[in-house]
């Protein structure tokens, strides 16, 4: 008779183990851990970040401009982003602009113009798809307007504005960089 109980043993063991589901507070565990492991997660990359990141916005441009064409590094000039940074408005205190810093470094004639550098900017953000979106998930979603202060050899050279909508209209394709170039607002650089 043993023989026939014992393969059944571990299995009296647990349900004599078994806490009273009766108790309103068990039922209450239960209930909130069932719901949980039915929850759908949002995958990280597709909910924005309520505090910007700004490092993380300066690590993944500067993935893809440094190094990216040795021959115009080689040749005509070196590009890298050295600040990313999040101004609030005055008077709702909400995030509304982000400047994106860019150094240029020459190599045989001054090819740094504050144009030429919001180009190749402008190019690293139309890249993939993915670089507007690992951006978009850096900044809070009430940012309308990207500054692109330039700089020469870390002197501030210029400052060029665009909005928001239009950079990530470019970088889907649905704009064109002649509708680009004619939206830009260029500005002097200030310290």
């Amino acid at each position: 008779m043993l023989k026939r109980i014992l393969p059944f043993l571990p299995l009296i063991f647990i349900i004599a183990c078994v806490p009273d589901i009766s108790d309103p507070n068990i039922q209450a565990a239960v209930i909130n851990s069932l719901t949980a492991t039915v929850w759908t997660p949002v995958p990280p990359s597709l909910t924005p970040t309520p505090e910007p990141n700004t490092s993380k916005i300066v690590e993944i441009l500067n993935s893809i401009m440094v190094g990216s064409d040795p021959l115009l590094e080689t040749v005509d000039a070196k590009f890298s982003v050295v600040d990313a940074q999040i101004f609030l408005n005055q008077a709702t205190q909400e995030a509304t602009t982000i400047r994106i810093s860019v150094d240029c470094e020459w190599i045989f004639s001054d090819s740094c113009t504050p144009e030429t550098t919001f180009v190749k900017l402008m190019r690293v953000f139309a890249a993939s798809d993915k670089v507007i979106e690992r951006i978009a998930n850096q900044i809070p979603p009430t940012i309308h307007t990207v500054e692109m202060l330039a700089f020469d050899h870390m002197k501030a050279t210029g400052v060029i504005a665009i909005t928001w909508a239009d950079l990530v209209d470019y970088s889907y394709g649905k704009i064109n960089g002649n509708q680009l170039g004619s939206r830009i607002i260029r500005q002097a650089a200030t310290p």
